[in-house]
């Protein structure tokens, strides 16, 4: 490989890692288009992460996940998905829940806000 490609593939880099570094700070907040005026709107996220880990984590333990993959690769709702949506339901409602949230926090420093009940 010569000098001059080497150098030109570090510039690329370089250019390419400064762009995704600014484009970081653009994705931290969510954008919606606003159905009646078109226009972008900026929207806050009104969880917190620790919430959307502990929804992911109930989501897995209560077999939703693989019901409803299950679910779309066979385009049938059975008996099993309708089970697993209510497991899930009970879990997000229950005293498991709140726990993942309030470990969660704990471990990223983030306070520790009333669970919202989605």
């Amino acid at each position: 490989m010569s000098r001059h490609h080497s150098f030109n593939r570090a510039v690329l880099q370089l250019v390419f890692g400064a762009a995704i570094a600014a484009s970081a700070s653009v994705h931290a907040e969510s954008f919606l288009i606003d159905p009646e005026s078109g226009v972008s709107v900026s929207t806050q996220s009104t969880v917190s992460r620790a919430e959307v880990l502990a929804d992911l984590k109930i989501y897995q333990e209560s077999g939703l996940a693989a019901a409803e993959r299950a679910a779309a690769e066979t385009g049938v709702e059975t008996p099993a998905l309708h089970a697993a949506r209510q497991r899930y339901a009970a879990l997000r409602q229950g005293e498991r829940y709140a726990a993942l949230v309030a470990e969660y926090a704990a471990r990223r420093g983030e306070t520790v806000r009333t669970a919202s009940k989605a």
